[in-house]
């Protein structure tokens, strides 16, 4: 069976997302799936390069080490000339900007993705610690969350080791930038540099990143590139033995949905149904239907028909969430605590969409199992199993993502206020930011920013932080989870790189060419990186629109963009013809 096969049997679905969170509706007993996932090309741990125009040129060979590549001369495209595109900030600057701490610091930027679910690849191993929940972990049956499900790793490992990489290494500036190979294959490892380096080749070159290619967490080559700390994006089990920017469980804390409502911020009333201890016996020692499980290099799961300590603990739990989602009434917002890739927040309107909910979270293959089969005496200590229950907020007429960088004395540096693209299906298809509102949104959100700076930077951490913000009519419309009055709802907080953190550092960029619009998507195609350059010729040569990452094979690409427009208008009828040619992605 293949991927998206697979992922179709979970029926058609409508969602909507602040920011990165998306939401998800039930249709057919299941939830959304919030990544179109497509089966790969890659066969056997190889690929075919198809290399379309022999004029181009990359820094790195075959005979080059694997674990190196610098940065890279503009690659030609016959007949079409590609501008060089210069950032008014990056991230190596602000980090330099934000205190003595870093300002001298050889930093190694990580920025990959994970989730808890299955294996990237055999060096980049699924996090049993820091538990993430992305939609195949909420979504696939445990029998296909598999190493052998190669498919569905691969698709992973394009997303999550290619394509949100390639991002924010956009932004990242003169660093190391420490990418994690889809596997070792001589053929997949040429191909993994020559995305990255085509799509960070228009940049001007002394904002280009050094990229260092390596096969996994475990082994990062930090003395053989000078590299003095690794900052990173999302908590990755194996970068615990490295020095770091900041505590590895502090972060995940922080970016957890029961630290959102703990932090004392304006976010909407809920409930944090946290979870007791963790199974008390190991599967060898439970019961026979555990000891029957040979599976134990997958997904753990205590099965239905365990007898022992194990199921005994689960039901225990299982009883006590479900209690809590029973009695709760229409309407309400379920959230898991830990997510990344825009999953596991369900919206809750209808009586019928709240037994859909108790259905799934009862059956035996269904996310609550799967979660609080994973938690240990390792993690029990951070409620990697708790749901949060909240408030919906009521009637909101603004929905804004805010992004700044938080400095080493709590101050932070205003970066954007992007206001969220909703499609008519109430999905969310990418982050519009206008360049001339910046400084009254600045003012309009300055107390609420500064309060976040100093809850975070409290707690140790240093660097790019979004929150997403609901905006109300009236103050007190929607009851805080403090009691405080506001009509600003903080509904999510993201403790990292945000997906639009492009695009206020495009300002000059983009308004130097008379463009006061801006947006970033993501997007699939059919064809190649040239082939869609070409269709796009005349928009990549003026500057309005560019990669901000892109991975392709034999099939098709998958690729987020920037665009650039004068108005509203000419910046959504731009959208409406790339999507009109592309399969949409949704994140």
């Amino acid at each position: 069976m293949t991927l998206l096969s697979l992922l179709n049997r979970v029926g058609a679905a409508r969602s909507t997302s602040h920011a990165s969170s998306t939401i998800g509706i039930y249709t057919n007993g299941r939830y959304n799936v919030n990544i179109k996932c497509r089966p790969s090309l890659f066969r056997d741990s190889q690929l075919n390069v198809k290399l379309t125009d022999p004029s181009r040129k990359y820094c790195v060979t075959a005979s080059q080490p694997l674990s190196t590549m610098g940065s890279v001369d503009n690659p030609s495209l016959a007949g079409i000339q590609l501008p060089t595109i210069r950032l008014d900030t990056t991230l190596t600057e602000l980090y330099r900007r934000a205190g003595p701490k870093n300002a001298n610091a050889r930093l190694g930027m990580v920025f990959c993705g994970v989730n808890s679910g299955v294996d990237l690849n055999p060096d980049f191993p699924r996090n049993t610690k820091y538990l993430y929940q992305d939609s195949p972990f909420n979504t696939v049956p445990r029998e296909e969350l598999t190493r052998k499900n190669h498919e569905l790793k691969k698709s992973l490992a394009m997303k999550y080791l290619s394509l949100i990489p390639q991002r924010d290494a956009f932004i990242a500036g003169p660093s190391s930038v420490i990418m994690f190979n889809m596997n070792q294959s001589p053929s997949t490892v040429e191909h993994d540099r020559e995305e990255a380096s085509t799509t960070l080749s228009v940049l001007d070159p002394s904002q280009r990143p050094s990229l260092v290619f390596c096969p996994g967490p475990s082994k990062i080559p930090m003395k053989e590139h000078g590299i003095d700390r690794i900052t990173y994006k999302i908590v990755v089990d194996g970068l615990e033995a490295y020095p770091l920017t900041h505590c590895l469980e502090t972060h995940w804390v922080l970016n957890s949905k029961a630290g959102l409502a703990r932090s004392g911020l304006p976010t909407p009333k809920c409930d944090i149904v946290s979870v007791k201890g963790y199974p008390p016996v190991s599967p060898k020692s439970c019961c026979e239907a555990c000891r029957a499980d040979t599976r134990l290099h997958d997904l753990t799961f205590i099965p239905v028909s365990c007898t022992g300590p194990r199921g005994q603990w689960l039901e225990a739990q299982s009883s006590r969430i479900l209690s809590a989602i029973s009695s709760r009434p229409v309407p309400f917002v379920l959230k898991n605590q830990q997510v990344f890739g825009g999953a596991g927040t369900w919206v809750v309107t209808t009586q019928e969409q709240k037994d859909e909910l108790l259905s799934d979270f009862e059956s035996a293959d269904g996310p609550l199992r799967k979660l609080l089969s994973q938690v240990t005496a390792e993690n029990h200590h951070m409620d990697p199993g708790a749901v949060i229950i909240s408030d919906m907020v009521s009637n909101p007429i603004g929905d804004y993502g805010l992004t700044f960088f938080v400095k080493e004395n709590g101050e932070h540096i205003f970066l954007a206020a992007s206001e969220q693209m909703i499609d008519g299906n109430s999905a969310w298809v990418g982050s519009t930011i206008v360049y001339s509102r910046q400084e009254a949104l600045h003012q309009r959100f300055k107390e609420l920013v500064e309060r976040t700076a100093g809850f975070v930077s409290k707690h140790g951490y240093v660097g790019p932080v979004g929150i997403d913000v609901l905006e109300t009519k009236e103050e007190g419309e929607t009851e805080t989870h403090t009691g405080e009055r506001t009509k600003y709802h903080v509904v999510d907080l993201n403790v990292r790189t945000s997906g639009s953190l492009a695009l206020p550092l495009l300002k000059g960029h983009f308004c130097g060419k008379g463009l006061d619009y801006a947006s970033s998507f993501g997007i699939t195609v059919k064809g190649t990186r040239e082939e869609f350059v070409r269709q796009w010729k005349r928009d990549f040569e003026e500057g309005r629109m560019f990669a901000l990452s892109w991975y392709e094979d034999e099939e098709g690409s998958i690729a987020d963009l920037a665009v650039g427009a004068k108005d509203e208008t000419e910046l959504g009828e731009m959208i409406e013809k790339v999507r009109e040619g592309s399969e949409e992605v949704v994140f």
